[in-house]
């Protein structure tokens, strides 16, 4: 056996051991409240889906670490090349994955979580503290930290941090590897400066963006209509060019006027300002949800078609309905449009969806009703 090779059975003999430990505390975390965690508040998600719309860069990332270890085989190995293979797997099924799944947040933070771990074997085969892969680890970490809000950063930095550490400590355990030649540390260099340089300009170009066009309505939290528009534009641009659904939900609270001419409007504006955390909470975090005035709110889906959408705002409905919102009984009434290609067309959508409203309200009200697709 090659001495990477040896250096690699070293690797699984070291980590089997801790695998079931992991799974234990992996499974401490409630699906639910790890996608809430992630998603964090209204200006952060507005961030992760407008990274996430940026994501056609990051095989760029990917080619920056990928090639720079490719380039240490020469020096330590050609099993090392099996280790960008594997993260570029990662990467493709994560990125088809999360266009997928109602907690895409989570499937950002699991690939994170891989890719991470793939950089730090590589490290831990080409020599630990000495390694001229080192460094690379930092990509995930600040290429997440563009995405998540402040806290996931926080904790991913220190959990990133003691992966380091176990690394550097774990090869003193493992046959000495050769020493990195200068064209190799070097090619690592220029990885991370251009990394990090490319991070910083999607960090700017957001910060921007978001100066710009980010309207946040000061009782609730979320945003308001005159975001809206911009936001719709940009998820109709995305779905042109990949040929996915826009999808809009207006929601109603059902006899609101009652609640404050009964409880006044203190109580009132208490269960506006829970009901849109119960909203946020209810959906992915490449949604957006607004409050377009008075007890009206909109969810914007991109990729949902009028079916996936239609059984989001169930979901929504039934999780509004199943607990009292500010100690009171409160239920929503939900209308749905959904568009593709040509089709998707904000005044069109917003009418049609506005329309189907109505008729939920008309029918009974505490329901959900889908406006009919466009010919």
């Amino acid at each position: 056996m090659s001495r990477t090779g040896t250096r690699l059975w070293k690797v699984v003999e070291l980590t089997t051991s801790g695998a079931d430990a992991a799974r234990v505390n992996l499974s401490i975390f409630g699906r639910g409240q790890l996608a809430h965690w992630l998603r964090g508040g209204p200006s952060d998600r507005a961030r992760y889906v407008d990274m996430h719309a940026r994501s056609k860069d990051a095989p760029l990332f990917g080619a920056a670490v990928g090639g720079s270890t490719v380039l240490a085989a020469a020096t330590y190995g050609w099993w090392l090349v099996s280790l960008p293979v594997l993260a570029a797997v990662v990467m493709g099924l994560g990125m088809t994955w999360h266009t997928r799944t109602d907690r895409p947040e989570v499937v950002g933070a699991v690939t994170f979580a891989l890719l991470e771990l793939d950089i730090a074997i590589s490290v831990l085969l080409t020599g630990g503290g000495s390694s001229p892969l080192l460094a690379l680890m930092l990509i995930p970490v600040f290429t997440q930290a563009v995405c998540f809000p402040p806290q996931v950063t926080l904790v991913w930095t220190v959990l990133c941090g003691l992966l380091s550490i176990t690394v550097i400590y774990a090869a003193e355990r493992l046959p000495q590897a050769p020493d990195a030649p200068a064209h190799l540390q070097t090619t690592c260099l220029v990885a991370l400066l251009s990394c990090l340089a490319l991070a910083a300009r999607y960090l700017a170009d957001a910060d921007v963006h978001s100066r710009d066009e980010a309207v946040i309505d000061p009782l609730t939290g979320l945003f308001n209509r005159k975001a809206l528009q911009s936001h719709f534009s940009d998820a109709r641009a995305r779905a042109q060019v990949t040929g996915a659904a826009v999808a809009v939900v207006m929601c109603d609270l059902d006899h609101f006027k009652t609640v404050n001419d009964v409880h006044g409007h203190e109580l009132g504006d208490a269960v506006l300002r829970q009901l849109a955390q119960r909203l946020l909470a209810s959906v992915r975090a490449t949604d957006f949800v607004y409050r377009m005035g008075g007890e009206e709110f909109l969810v914007l889906m991109p990729g949902h078609d009028s079916h996936a959408a239609a059984r989001a705002a169930e979901r929504l409905r039934c999780d509004v309905a199943s607990d009292p919102v500010a100690g009171l009984a409160i239920t929503i009434s939900a209308g749905v449009a959904s568009a593709c290609g040509e089709d998707i067309n904000f005044s069109v959508m917003t009418r049609a969806a506005d329309a189907a409203l109505y008729t939920a309200k008309r029918a009974g009200r505490d329901r959900v009703h889908t406006a009919p697709a466009t010919p």
